[in-house]
């Protein structure tokens, strides 16, 4: 026959078996009328009685004492109050948090040994959203140079499923930014960020044309590739006549091919979605509650950027916990410091100058005879020949 203490510890309340000793104790029952009425060993009521005497709870008293003195191998206190102190600061996992202290402290330390730091002191890696069970794509990183194939996207940044209330409420209240484009390497994981009040295809041409120029100012010589969705700030689908436009009359010239994804497919945009997630966890959330007016924003983002290129380590593929900056000083390509250091802008601010510059203010982007120009070279953009003289050369 099942005991009382049987069958108490399986109703699914762990707690159960011992409130009832506790209050048979209380009534001032003895160990073996316990013992009987319980199902179990008079030496096992006894202990759980002392243990009581000591003031633990009826959950506490399921749980052993630990050893009278910590073992001698145990990490020293001030090492494990400093891996919860890192911890607590980043919020990375066990593996991510022995290469930063690595990277930073010069600790070695196993991520197994931070691993159970971290449970016997109950720090949790704080999860925002689980992982959605899509299929990857697979993106060979080795047939690519540093700085030439970039993943670019916009995010609506006031996402009240993703935001807490506090800084949900922040953005309308201090007129913030609703909107953040974001380029990154896949090479190198360096990103760019630009911000916007409007998810326009004036913002997501101007913030094209500003990496393209960027890159090529900063000492970009080979052709590069821009991935984007079928958003409408991109122009649309890769059929659209606004993208063939953008391609031949304004990306061609500076040696820029611009690629779409296939529709209904954002897991072939994998490194700058996650890289959103990111923002969200390690940006948004935190400091959008502390953040009181636009200057602040753009302050702080641009702080955020400068961490997330020179001091946030990547344990992504061919990354080995280095930030991008080391990245890109190991392939010894561009000024890592000069290339992981730009600002964001606002886009709603420049791009009437952008599109001044390169003639693109008074183009009817649907207009058929226009394309056919293009396609017959008989329109070029006055923006070129200022192309030639500014990077002397045109990419093949």
């Amino acid at each position: 026959m099942t005991s009382l203490y049987q069958r108490l510890k399986e109703s699914g309340n762990p707690k159960a078996p011992m409130e009832v000793i506790c209050d048979l104790i209380e009534k001032g029952k003895t160990a073996k009328e316990i013992a009987n009425i319980m199902g179990i060993t008079e030496r096992w009521v006894r202990t759980l009685m002392k243990r009581k005497k000591d003031g633990l709870s009826a959950k506490e008293l399921l749980h052993k004492k630990g050893p009278r003195s910590p073992h001698p191998k145990r990490t020293k206190p001030h090492i494990e109050a400093l891996v919860i102190e890192t911890q607590q600061k980043t919020n990375m996992g066990p593996r991510r948090l022995a290469r930063e202290l690595k990277r930073t402290l010069n600790l070695n330390i196993s991520s197994y040994t931070i691993r159970n730091i971290l449970r016997r002191n109950n720090v949790k890696t704080k999860k925002v959203r689980s992982r959605n069970g899509n299929k990857r794509y697979y993106a060979n990183l080795n047939h690519w140079e540093a700085l030439q194939y970039f993943q670019i996207d916009s995010k609506h940044i006031a996402d009240a499923k993703t935001l807490p209330p506090k800084a949900y409420a922040a953005l309308f209240k201090y007129r913030l930014p609703k909107y953040q484009f974001t380029a990154i390497d896949i090479k190198t994981r360096m990103r760019i960020l630009c911000f916007s009040d409007e998810c326009s295809f004036a913002n997501g041409f101007s913030f094209i044309l500003y990496i393209a120029f960027l890159m090529r100012a900063l000492g970009i010589r080979h052709r590069m590739f821009f991935q984007t969705d079928n958003g409408s700030e991109f122009g649309g689908s890769e059929e659209s006549r606004k993208r063939k436009i953008l391609q031949e009359k304004f990306l061609e010239p500076l040696g820029v091919t611009l690629l779409s994804i296939p529709k209904g497919e954002k897991e072939a945009q994998g490194f700058v979605e996650r890289s959103h997630r990111t923002d969200d966890e390690e940006f948004y959330i935190p400091a959008l509650p502390h953040i009181t007016s636009r200057k602040v924003f753009m302050t702080s983002a641009a702080s955020w950027v400068k961490y997330y290129n020179q001091k946030r380590s990547h344990g992504g593929r061919d990354m080995n916990g280095k930030t991008p900056k080391e990245k890109i000083f190991e392939l010894s390509l561009v000024s890592s410091k000069a290339a992981t250091s730009i600002p964001p802008i606002l886009l709603d601010k420049v791009n009437t100058f952008i599109l001044k510059m390169v003639g693109a203010q008074n183009i009817s982007w649907d207009s058929h005879h226009l394309l056919q120009l293009i396609k017959r070279k008989q329109f070029v953009a006055p923006y070129i020949i200022g192309c030639f003289s500014l990077f002397g050369f045109i990419s093949s």
